[in-house]
């Protein structure tokens, strides 16, 4: 949130510099407020980044109204992210913006899983206290997401990338349904934790393909 930039006539910028050069295809804005805004690369406004697949095609806004947005972009190679904030939704008010992600992809599936091989959850970490008079109270400590990916007849070429993420064994971002509108806004910072299962033959024909699970576990923030 800025401070002291209540003000559509003022402008307040984040800028994220990176220690290396990382290539940048994927931009997500969640939980903000503003109308007017530009998100750019390298320090340069007009170097803004070109969208596909969504209501704009780059990366500069005049009279937005979403408050949480999921970008695909052309592979860009950054040295910094920006993101100059001019207006609000609501005039003149702080500048907000409550989690950000700027990413590119490990893999990114040609199709969903079947509905009923797909499984997202909140899991709750919480202490049940049952009392003496046989009541229930309880303290939430968190919630984090639980996914599970259910895949048949996949061909060895998408197998053997699953493993190459799977073999990551580090922390990833995982978004199912991401959208610049009307967006359901799930993200969220991940592992891959278990087996790799992806050498199990779909049926008995073994050129039919591979089948297995995803689980992935939500990380702390």
């Amino acid at each position: 949130v800025s401070s002291g930039f209540n003000n559509d006539l003022t402008t307040s910028t984040i800028r994220v510099n990176f220690d290396e050069t990382m290539t940048v295809s994927r931009l997500s804005l969640l939980e903000h407020n503003l109308k007017e805004y530009i998100f750019y690369y390298n320090g340069v406004t007009a170097n803004t980044f070109v969208i596909s697949g969504g209501d704009t095609t780059a990366s500069s806004f005049i009279s937005n109204s979403e408050t949480s947005q999921y970008f695909r972009s052309t592979a860009i190679l950054c040295t910094s992210v920006s993101i100059d904030m001019k207006k609000t939704i609501t005039a003149n008010k702080e500048k907000a913006l409550g989690y950000l992600v700027i990413s590119d992809t490990h893999i990114v599936l040609s199709r969903p899983p079947a509905s009923k091989k797909y499984a997202i959850q909140l899991d709750p970490t919480e202490v049940v206290h049952t009392l003496s008079d046989g009541g229930t109270r309880i303290q939430n400590v968190a919630d984090k997401y639980k996914v599970k990916l259910g895949y048949e007849y996949l061909a060895t070429s998408v197998r053997d990338s699953l493993k190459t993420v799977w073999q990551l064994h580090t922390e990833m971002i995982f978004c199912p349904f991401g959208t610049t509108t009307s967006w359901d806004k799930v993200i969220f910072p991940c592992v891959w934790p278990g087996n790799f299962e992806f050498y199990k033959f779909s049926d008995d024909a073994a050129g039919a393909g591979f089948s297995g699970n995803i689980i992935l576990q939500e990380t702390p923030r």
